[in-house]
């Protein structure tokens, strides 16, 4: 089973919900039935295994005795509650192939997101196991060696010159361990993200400012993404805010999505209550009202996802830009620092010689 595939939890990974809705929405509107279309998928991912070919032979079965695609992907558990719910809604309006697109591009921008964080943590990883690689050929091979050398060679070579050596020697393992320990931590919170304990790194890593950014405004695009379908697919606006609240993971927009359902409770509208909390930047939110006063709120979500999608590449990007050239200038100037340690004595040898 692929890494991308959730087995523990019996959900599929957004890749293969990307393609599943992709290739549902291109044959639904080429005009084949629901039921043709899941067993064609399912003839083609039979012998892959894994849990999207199970749910596609449990949804073959259940829409064969007569069932909906909502009710059959209700039936196979294995995709998350806001798509099926969503399902449930586009095919009670008609907009079923719309929204199985819409669904599509969501999951795909997903897996592309999280193929992006795997990259930007990935070289850290890699430069990290460099620096320590050094550190450990420097402390076992190349200081021993001029160590005994210079001793051989200089008996009455002045302290003061072998001082240097000593002091880089310590500060090399000191290195050595605070390296060891940072790759370490790294591999902990990653082992830790992928065992489903996403709270608590993200709890540590949002008290940086930067990656407090990135997963707040991953997940006001999440739920401006899902918030988007479930209206187009003619959910009601404070029915679609709450069944959209699922796709939160931070605590801070889930209080506020919390007021704007109260208040649109009491007889506000989506867009005011955005401008009151707040929600997006203060240029969208002030077009939230007009635009959806004219009809056209799908248009400004449409552009406000854009957005908040180029935000999401542009913080990932500051993290990787900052962390890469970072690590490799440390390197850089550990070797540099060591050679020049290692140097020092050799030019008090030359120096005594004249």
């Amino acid at each position: 089973m692929s890494a991308e595939k959730k087995a523990e939890t019996g959900k599929i990974g957004y890749a293969d919900m990307g393609s599943f809705f992709e290739n549902m929405g291109m044959m639904i509107r080429a005009g084949i039935s629901t039921e043709e279309a899941v067993g064609l998928l399912k003839e083609e991912t039979v012998h892959e295994g894994g849990v999207l070919a199970g749910a596609l032979t449990r949804m073959s079965e259940q829409i064969s005795m007569g069932a909906s695609l909502y009710d059959a992907m209700k039936e196979a558990d294995a995709f998350p509650d806001y798509a099926v719910d969503m399902i449930n809604a586009s095919e009670y309006t008609g907009r079923l192939e719309d929204t199985l697109f819409h669904l599509s591009d969501y999951y795909r921008t997903e897996q592309s997101m999280r193929n992006t964080i795997v990259s930007a943590v990935r070289y850290p990883v890699i430069l990290l196991c460099m620096v320590i690689a050094v550190l450990v050929v420097m402390l076992t091979l190349v200081f021993p060696a001029f160590s005994g050398v210079y001793s051989n060679l200089t008996g009455g070579l002045t302290d003061s010159s072998f001082s240097y050596l000593s002091v880089s020697l310590l500060i090399c393992r000191i290195l050595l361990v605070v390296m060891i320990v940072i790759l370490c931590v790294l591999l902990i919170g990653i082992a830790m993200w992928k065992n489903g304990k996403k709270d608590a790194v993200r709890r540590v890593l949002g008290r940086i400012r930067v990656f407090g950014s990135l997963f707040a405004n991953m997940d006001l695009y999440r739920f401006t993404s899902c918030f988007d379908m479930f209206i187009s697919g003619g959910e009601m606006q404070d029915e679609a805010l709450k069944k959209s609240v699922d796709v939160v993971e931070g605590s801070t927009l889930k209080e506020k999505l919390a007021r704007c359902s109260e208040k649109m409770e009491n007889g506000l509208s989506f867009s005011q209550t955005c401008y009151e909390e707040k929600l997006f930047d203060p240029v969208n939110n002030r077009m939230l009202i007009p635009a959806e006063r004219s009809g056209m709120l799908d248009s400004i979500l449409s552009k406000i996802l854009g957005n908040l999608s180029e935000n999401n590449q542009k913080y990932i990007s500051r993290i990787a830009n900052t962390v890469e050239p970072l690590l490799t200038g440390l390197l850089m100037i550990f070797v540099g620092i060591m050679l020049i340690s290692l140097m020092v004595p050799l030019i008090g040898i030359m120096n005594s010689m004249g």
